[in-house]
């Protein structure tokens, strides 16, 4: 056979880790993973692992690496946020699944080299949060690192039984809710890495949003207590790809739209200023630690008001569930807009 027909014809196998990807890699380590079944509810596939129950109650277990470079920019952002930003993004993955935390566990590699009043305003940003929402630090672990720092934690929580908020509940004509904002993380970490001519102090909202990411654990928590939601995540790889994840696990598509995507006003005036689509970054950008929900129409009231009510913000309507797969987005002018494949990819350069 021709070599050209060839290399036409078989698919290519992935070689690197980039080639693969990193939904790719997680889907390839996937299987086999359960040994001893008894007790586990959930394993990887949503943004906890549930194990249980024990009487009432299941146990939600979720970890989260963040590495210098990658996740955050230590000459750029006070460590003290840094260390909030690694509590945070855990207590989101327990409010994308109604859930409440209780317990952490901080692991840290770091150079030999690393100045020692760093690592206590690291320590100091991550007891600060964990105080914040009643959170024990009960151990962890300490690594010498031969280049940069990384942070592992793992984070529990709990939740009732029945009332477990899994990303697989979504069905066909159920609305697509927001709670929170888009788009503002990435638009922070552009300023941050002078990818847009801006001061920083003239956007403060924007890089608060990148490193000092508010987790969602009073409106998790209501929203799991309600019982008013089929299905949930929080948006860490952009609203996208994570309501891709809500359709692949569901076997449903969604439609979305743009006039309804909630951006803040300093994100809208950054795009009117430096002339950017800050509606990519809404819908790509991650790391917006917002809630994304399916509800079924005849709880969408009650849903929006008893948040509402309890908050004092109100989640917003962005779209639909629907037949077939994946996500389709609506222009302004009722028109289908292509949308390039996922959000944030960590083996993507």
């Amino acid at each position: 056979m021709d070599l050209l027909i060839k290399d036409r014809l078989m698919p290519k196998v992935p070689k690197t880790i980039e080639d693969l990807g990193e939904f790719g890699f997680i889907r390839s380590i996937a299987n086999n993973c359960i040994n001893n079944p008894e007790g586990v509810i959930q394993g990887i596939g949503d943004d906890c692992a549930v194990i249980g129950p024990f009487g009432e109650k299941v146990l939600l277990v979720t970890t989260d690496l963040l590495a210098e470079s990658i996740h955050f920019l230590l000459d750029r952002i006070p460590p003290e946020h840094i260390g909030e930003k690694a509590i945070a993004v855990n207590l989101s993955d327990i409010a994308a699944m109604g859930g409440v935390p209780r317990h952490a566990f901080v692991s840290i590699a770091l150079p030999l080299s690393f100045p020692v009043d760093v690592a206590n305003a690291l320590y100091k940003g991550i007891k600060g949060v964990c105080k914040r929402y009643g959170v024990n630090i009960l151990g962890g672990d300490t690594s010498a690192s031969p280049a940069g720092l990384f942070i592992n934690i793992v984070v529990t929580g709990e939740a009732h039984k029945d009332k477990v908020v899994y990303r697989k509940g979504a069905s066909i004509g159920e609305i697509v809710y927001v709670c929170g904002t888009l788009g503002e993380s990435v638009a922070g970490l552009k300023i941050l890495k002078g990818e847009i001519p801006a001061r920083e102090t003239q956007w403060p909202s924007l890089i608060l949003a990148h490193t000092r990411p508010r987790p969602l654990v009073e409106e998790g928590s209501i929203i799991g207590t309600s019982g008013l939601a089929s299905a949930m995540i929080d948006v860490s790889d952009g609203l996208v790809a994570d309501l891709e994840h809500i359709c692949e696990q569901s076997g449903v598509g969604a439609e979305i739209r743009e006039e309804l995507i909630p951006l803040s006003g300093e994100l809208a005036r950054l795009g009117e200023r430096y002339h950017v689509d800050v509606m990519e970054y809404a819908l790509m950008g991650g790391e917006d630690y917002c809630l994304l929900a399916a509800v079924p129409p005849d709880n969408a009231v009650q849903f929006e008001g008893l948040l509402e009510e309890k908050t004092g913000k109100r989640p917003t309507a962005i779209g639909k569930i629907t037949r077939g797969s994946g996500v389709r987005f609506i222009g302004r002018d009722g028109k289908q807009r292509s949308l390039a494949k996922g959000g944030y990819d960590h083996f993507l350069k």
